[in-house]
């Protein structure tokens, strides 16, 4: 059957990281007393934070990317981003989400 509309129902996408954040797994993680999480089968060290030299007890969220990648979040602000090997990649300084 022929289209109702010759155009497409499809449209861009204005921003292509807001979708990927949006597909992500989000996991919440307590942070061991070593500053680490576990996610899997890697053990991810967090980075002292500018406002804070550890993250003990806290709680965060930790966002596990289509590519393998990972990031580690406290509320709306970034800790760390992760390879898929589970290596800290890029600057570990704490940015807004």
């Amino acid at each position: 059957k022929e289209a109702a509309l010759p155009e497409s129902g499809f449209v861009e996408i204005a921003d292509p990281a807001l979708l990927t954040e949006t597909l992500c797994v989000h996991e919440e993680r307590v942070v061991a007393r070593d500053n680490t999480i576990r996610l899997g089968k890697l053990t991810l060290q967090l980075p002292a934070g500018s406002d804070r030299p550890h993250y003990v007890k806290a709680k965060v969220s930790a966002h596990v990317y289509p590519d393998g990648t990972m990031a580690v979040f406290r509320g709306p602000r970034r800790i760390a981003d992760y390879g898929a090997d589970g290596q800290i990649v890029g600057d570990a300084i704490e940015q807004a989400a």
